[in-house]
């Protein structure tokens, strides 16, 4: 079976189909947006689309020169480490887009965005999601890939686990359905859309946290 054939493909469908299934996060909100340089060289850049609607937002991001292009385009970023950060500032909402599964120390992550999250501020995270049909049918097959700058695979259970370990509370877990103008892709994602459960039959999942109140 090809690789192809039940993987995501963003690049094809766009970023734009995430945001738009995300956007009521964004809406009117003071964000730090951790790893935003992802993708900055193209139109459907997710922290371009998260600015149109956010109140105001602040990017972090590990690549010097990415950040250094993206200040040129007139963008508020800096360069810094996801998992020991300082900005001297509080945010409403903290968003993390397909970055804790590219961490060494995912705890000490968590650490610096309590820090960053006011009162009633919220944590938003994309990852791939562990449990997706497509891993286990490529595992039993041999063709299974991942993605070399990975540390960790997320599921429902083990990312809450983590949430909670670092004072946080989870407050909702979803999944991002992906698009594609493919005919036969389009069946197989129709197909298992309407036999499985969500938590099996999409590829990403997304989960909003806030610090939990003792």
């Amino acid at each position: 079976m090809s690789n192809s054939i039940l993987q995501p493909s963003w690049t094809k469908s766009t970023k734009s189909t995430r945001f738009r299934q995300l956007q009521k996060f964004y809406d009117g909100k003071d964000i730090l947006d951790i790893g935003c340089a992802v993708g900055y060289k193209k139109e459907d850049w997710m922290h371009k689309n998260i600015k149109s609607i956010a109140k105001s937002i602040y990017g972090l991001d590990l690549d010097q020169e990415s950040v250094n292009n993206i200040k040129q385009k007139g963008f508020d970023v800096s360069q810094g480490n996801a998992q020991n950060f300082e900005l001297n500032r509080k945010f409403n909402l903290v968003h993390a887009g397909e970055l804790i599964e590219h961490l060494d120390n995912p705890g000490g992550f968590l650490e610096s965005v309590r820090k960053h999250l006011t009162d009633d501020g919220v944590l938003l995270m994309t990852t791939p999601n562990a449990l997706r049909i497509s891993n286990f049918i490529y595992a039993s097959t041999g063709g299974l890939k991942v993605n070399a700058e990975h540390t960790c695979w997320f599921c429902e259970t083990t990312i809450t686990t983590l949430l909670e370990r670092k004072g946080f509370e989870v407050v909702e877990v979803g999944y991002l359905k992906h698009e594609t103008f493919n005919f036969f892709r389009k069946f197989v994602l129709r197909l298992r859309a309407l036999v499985l459960p969500d938590r099996v039959a999409w590829n990403t999942l997304y989960v909003v946290a806030k610090i939990k109140v003792s």
